[in-house]
């Protein structure tokens, strides 16, 4: 057998094995992770998203787990050391696959758009700035004005996380109150401990994902003064738009979406889209979805898709970051 010959065979049995892996997928539970602990909007995402995509994976449940730390980078690195056999994959929002990789000082151990074959979009979420019960200010342009005082040297603010999207938006909020403010961030590992914080008034005010402040502002724990998207919000249409009220540079959704390591079997990557799609279709998990304070996705949804907010994602962090100063360090 010559070399060419050799190569040719290589080659065929490389696609044979991968034909066949795909045939038989899936044989055992996927696993869908996610970068933060229980109960914040990732968290819940990724529980609403796999209840619909059983009946397209010959019954097979899909294991949710959670592998919080660093706003999802350190799930994000975890994912790029995975087989690509379709039985790993990751619920990521913004943060790890466009924020840090735009933002960080130093960069960080994987490439968003090359390390990973990106499945389908998810949903959308706006953020919400949300203050504690006893803050003093019940409106927007009141609240800017009590961030310029002296007392904002008590206010502090909390995310969840350093370099997550929320504490992005505190601190593009912060850049519109101006060099006056004085708070002090406060990261907590998650959305829910975040919003918890400002509801018992150990933070002051804090910009949080709408998925995980809902349960608290609809029981009355937490005040919320504007959303990040370009409209009110169905589920709270009373609460105002940062947009309306002339503020649009805080105009700012934050993106859900699932990947999996780099080199799928194209047939696993279509069968995967393929119950990611038909999950997002079920007007049970949709009204599940909105309930929760996020949007689920009915546009265009293919890897192609998804892979290409993805790099308008990176773009357009890396141009906030040059327009505002705003880095992620440590």
């Amino acid at each position: 057998m010559n070399r060419r010959e050799c190569v040719l065979g290589l080659t065929a049995f490389a696609f044979s094995a991968g034909d066949a892996l795909a045939q038989g997928f899936p044989t055992r539970s996927p696993i869908m992770s996610n970068g933060y602990p229980p109960g914040g909007s990732t968290d819940v995402a990724a529980r609403l998203m796999v209840e619909g995509m059983t009946p397209d994976l010959g019954g097979q449940r899909i294991v949710v787990e959670n592998r919080p730390g660093a706003s999802g980078t350190v799930a994000a690195a975890w994912l790029t050391r995975q087989q690509p056999d379709g039985y790993s994959m990751l619920l990521s929002e913004s943060s790890s696959f466009a924020i840090w990789p735009a933002m960080h000082e130093t960069g960080i151990k994987y490439d968003p758009v090359k390390d990973f074959d990106w499945v389908a979009t998810v949903c959308t979420a706006p953020m919400v700035f949300i203050v504690s019960p006893n803050f003093p200010a019940k409106t927007v342009a009141e609240a800017l004005e009590v961030l310029r005082s002296p007392k904002s040297v008590d206010l502090n603010y909390s995310s969840s996380g350093a370099g997550s999207i929320p504490h992005i938006g505190c601190e593009l909020l912060r850049n519109v109150v101006g060099s006056s403010n004085q708070s002090r961030h406060v990261p907590y590992r998650g959305g829910a401990p975040a919003v918890l914080s400002v509801s018992t008034g150990e933070t002051a005010w804090g910009v949080a994902s709408l998925g995980s402040a809902t349960g608290l502002l609809e029981g009355g724990a937490l005040r919320a003064l504007a959303v990040t998207s370009p409209k009110r919000f169905p589920q709270f249409p009373d609460i105002p738009t940062f947009t309306e009220l002339g503020l649009k540079e805080m105009e700012l959704n934050i993106y859900y979406l699932i990947h999996a390591p780099a080199g799928l079997p194209r047939d696993v990557l279509a069968r995967l889209n393929k119950a990611s799609a038909a999950s997002m279709t079920q007007p049970v998990t949709r009204e599940r979805f909105l309930k929760a304070g996020m949007e689920p996705w009915s546009g265009v949804n293919t890897p192609e898709s998804t892979r290409e907010i993805v790099v308008a994602e990176n773009a357009r962090f890396r141009e906030i970051s040059r327009r505002t100063g705003i880095k992620i360090t440590g």
